[in-house]
């Protein structure tokens, strides 16, 4: 199974169904062309929640603290002007902020990330703590990251030590 796969298996509720992404708005948006492996990832789980704490937006979403556009564009500017730290990091691997993906976020205000590459199969996930200087860098694609976290493989720096559940699942809800 690939880990999309066995993250889908994971304990589920909520409304099924496709998940409608308007992928060529947001890619002209943010002035950027998803790799494949995150548009399967979001057509699997964009407005999905996970153990009630980590939203994964929507391209499109018609809530705003939903759609992966209006958070993309408020989290690059938090990142141009708050975050030294990331800044460094990202300059490290010749990326800016206003090229960063903000694929999901947390009650926490923790945000994640994806870091643009050049080869579509290269681009790493950065998970950024709300408030502090905290940070995840997983080097591989979101599902693989996030199916890490879930069965505990991962310890976050970011995420609270009451994430994930015992026994971790996810909320359906294609149409926020």
């Amino acid at each position: 199974m690939t880990d999309l796969e066995l993250l889908a298996s994971f304990r589920a509720t909520g409304e099924a169904g496709p998940v409608i992404n308007d992928w060529k708005a947001a890619e002209e948006a943010l002035s950027t062309a998803f790799p494949p492996a995150f548009k399967s990832f979001l057509e699997a789980f964009g407005g999905a929640k996970f153990d009630d704490f980590l939203r994964v937006y929507r391209a499109g979403a018609e809530n705003e603290y939903a759609d992966l556009v209006a958070n993309t564009v408020t989290a690059r500017h938090t990142m141009e002007v708050t975050r030294d730290t990331i800044r460094e990091l990202l300059a490290e691997r010749g990326v800016k902020p206003s090229q960063l993906i903000c694929w999901g976020g947390t009650d926490n205000a923790d945000m994640c990330f994806l870091i643009p590459h050049e080869d579509p199969e290269q681009w790493a996930v950065l998970t950024i703590i709300g408030r502090g200087r905290e940070y995840d860098l997983y080097e591989g694609p979101v599902e693989s990251y996030l199916l890490r976290i879930l069965r505990g493989d991962i310890v976050s720096e970011v995420f609270p030590d009451d994430f994930p559940d015992e026994e971790p699942g996810y909320e359906r809800n294609p149409w926020i």
